[in-house]
């Protein structure tokens, strides 16, 4: 148990680390633009969201992390590849749901989004994988 709850925050700090820096580079100038555009339905106020976007990366660490132990995906290497599809895949379905939902959502945010959470794969995956390593 000790290792899956220290993998699931390694993860989650790696994860965690890749967005803030992915947040100041593409997606800050994104949400100002589309805040000033359509008012009424996005939050501006982005604190009282917070700790949802941080539930939903705690959500993704620990669901990486159970799955890869079960399937051995256990060291750097393995968990930095497998976290690619694996992050890539949830945020792949979640983009075209959200390309069919939303008119301001065009194919290029789909596709960026999606590479970007799979360069979050990566990293958490990779510290997932090696968090497991270290601790068999």
């Amino acid at each position: 148990m000790k290792k899956l709850i220290l993998a699931t925050l390694a993860g989650f700090v790696a994860s965690m680390v890749s967005g803030m820096i992915a947040y100041m580079l593409f997606y800050q100038d994104l949400m100002t633009e589309m805040i000033a555009t359509y008012p009424e339905s996005m939050n501006s106020e982005s604190d009282q969201n917070f700790l949802v976007g941080m539930g939903a990366g705690l959500a993704q660490a620990i669901l990486m992390t159970y799955s890869f132990d079960k399937m051995n995906f256990n060291t750097l290497k393995s968990g930095a590849l497998n976290g690619i599809w694996f992050s890539g895949g949830i945020w792949l379905v979640a983009n075209m749901n959200n390309l069919f939902l939303f008119k301001f959502y065009d194919v290029s945010l789909m596709m960026s989004d999606t590479l970007i959470s799979a360069a979050f794969g990566l990293l958490a995956g990779g510290a997932i994988g090696w968090t497991l390593d270290k601790l068999k």
